[in-house]
């Protein structure tokens, strides 16, 4: 069983190629200008590197094993400011033909009967989507922005009078002093 090895900035699964050697490995990047992720709580940092090993299972089903590597950027939830987070992730992709495919099934993806490539960019888009916290913080201690003037309170101090805030508060900025 010999292992041949596609690099290519598209990633796709050649399933003639994958007949004849029985095993094939992948190995590519998504890069940042992809569109992939638009609309998405991050940005690329840089190309995303992928290495993919796929092999065929019992019963016609294709089997992609692997990993993507990179960093993306997100705006701190609370100061808007860039967040670094590292990605590392492992990754399982099974493909199944649809006679076998249950109709509740979230986990699998549908291999089409007479095609012969399959486009690994969507199911690995999905992946590193549900992989990334919706929420990012540049730290467990930042202080955020000021509701009233927007400063950002991990820089500065705010600029705003307190009398200029909403009386609503005063309970809970008494507390605070204490």
């Amino acid at each position: 069983m010999g292992l041949g090895i596609v690099f290519s900035t598209m990633l796709k699964v050649d399933l003639g190629d994958l007949e004849r050697q029985q095993a094939l490995r992948v190995e590519g990047r998504i890069e940042v200008e992809d569109g992939l992720f638009a609309g998405c709580s991050f940005v690329l940092e840089n190309p995303l590197n992928v290495v993919l090993d796929a092999t065929w299972a019992g019963s016609g089903e294709l089997v992609v094993r692997g990993g993507l590597k990179g960093a993306v950027l997100q705006d701190c939830r609370r100061c808007l400011g860039q967040v670094e987070r590292l990605v590392d992730i492992d990754i399982t992709l099974l493909f199944v033909p649809p006679d076998l495919l249950e109709e509740d099934d979230s986990e699998t993806y549908r291999l089409e009967v007479g095609v012969r490539e399959i486009d690994l960019g969507p199911p690995l888009c999905d992946e590193l989507i549900l992989a990334i916290p919706a929420f990012a913080e540049c730290s467990v201690d930042c202080r955020g922005l000021c509701a009233g003037c927007g400063e950002n309170l991990n820089e500065a101090e705010c600029k705003c009078s307190p009398r200029g805030m909403d009386p609503r508060w005063d309970a809970l900025r008494a507390l605070e002093n204490k």
